[in-house]
């Protein structure tokens, strides 16, 4: 049965459901993908060619990857063609989801979906594809123990090698041969090593450069770093020094690329609320991916314009 799993291309939680997909179905084919209309549009394209190059039936999974209203529409045209060419689709995730959202994707797909932000979604791929199995419960919990940063055991650097395989132009290559790798049981060895001995060199100058040119501002009440990030600094693992260093509430990481990363240090704003309020944007309370609109040079108008979405969930909290 030809099989393809999507996952999302960013994290440990990405990387590992994938994993644990490749050892239910070792020979699938993996797709790392972001969020927005366009890569949801790529996914639709993949799932086009799988469904229509041959009368072989399969089954297309989805994991890690949130469904936003804004690309309902674009799902419900993929999924009701993959349906009518005889294809199943399951939907494994862990992100707040509108009931718009819910409602179209259980009339096409096995929807496996629990926002109550105690499982990541390699916990429910186990849960789903092998209840029974040890290393898919093993590879579960460090994504678990990454996506909450519960610190309650040792994880290899992983998630930072992740980061620096995002500057390549393989990427997807070298994201696919970590999940294969994973799904052997094999979670590190000399070549990732030698490529995070490389990436940590990388990271370290990155951080004193982005230290410098950090903004800290007051917005009623709440304190907000805002941080023009680099290729070479995961938001999640960096966040804690950037607390550290300024005692602020909330750290917005803004890349060149138009992207925002956004987390938080306690508990009085919610990160997804200000997400909602910038493009393409969704993700969790604790932690939350968007994009932005101004032009990524002018780091003035770029701040002026997380600042907004920050008071705008402020006044809605």
């Amino acid at each position: 049965m030809k099989v393809i799993i999507f996952s999302h291309e960013s994290d440990l939680d990405g990387l590992y459901s994938a994993a644990i997909g490749l050892v239910r179905y070792p020979q699938a084919m993996t797709v790392f993908l972001g969020y927005g209309a366009e890569n949801f549009q790529k996914m639709g394209n993949f799932i086009y060619s799988a469904t229509h190059s041959s009368k072989e039936r399969g089954l297309v999974i989805i994991a890690d990857l949130g469904l936003n209203d804004d690309t309902i529409e674009i799902c419900r045209q993929i999924f009701a063609d993959a349906v009518s060419n005889g294809w199943k689709l399951m939907w494994v995730d862990h992100h707040p989801w509108s009931q718009a959202a819910i409602d179209m994707a259980r009339q096409h797909v096995e929807l496996v979906h629990d926002a109550s932000g105690t499982k990541c979604a390699a916990d429910l791929m186990a849960e789903k594809l092998l209840p029974e199995n040890d290393l898919a419960s093993r590879l579960a919990g460090m994504a678990h123990t990454m996506d909450f940063f519960t610190k309650d055991q040792y994880l290899t650097p992983i998630t930072e090698l992740i980061k620096y395989y995002q500057t390549f132009p393989d990427f997807y290559h070298r994201l696919t041969d970590l999940a294969r790798k994973s799904a052997k049981g094999v979670l590190w060895d000399v070549e990732m090593h030698d490529d995070y001995e490389k990436y940590a060199r990388l990271r370290d100058e990155a951080k004193i450069s982005v230290l410098s040119a950090m903004r800290v501002k007051e917005v009623q009440g709440i304190k907000v770093a805002y941080v023009p990030t680099s290729p070479y600094l995961q938001s999640s693992l960096f966040s804690e020094e950037v607390f550290a260093i300024t005692g602020a509430d909330l750290a917005m990481f803004y890349s060149a690329k138009g992207k925002v990363s956004i987390r938080r240090s306690n508990s009085r704003v919610s990160c997804r609320a200000i997400a909602a309020g910038l493009p393409e944007g969704g993700g969790h309370d604790y932690a939350a991916g968007a994009t932005f609109s101004s032009d990524p040079a002018d780091s003035a108008a770029v701040v002026a314009e997380m600042e907004a979405a920050v008071r705008k969930a402020i006044a809605g909290s």
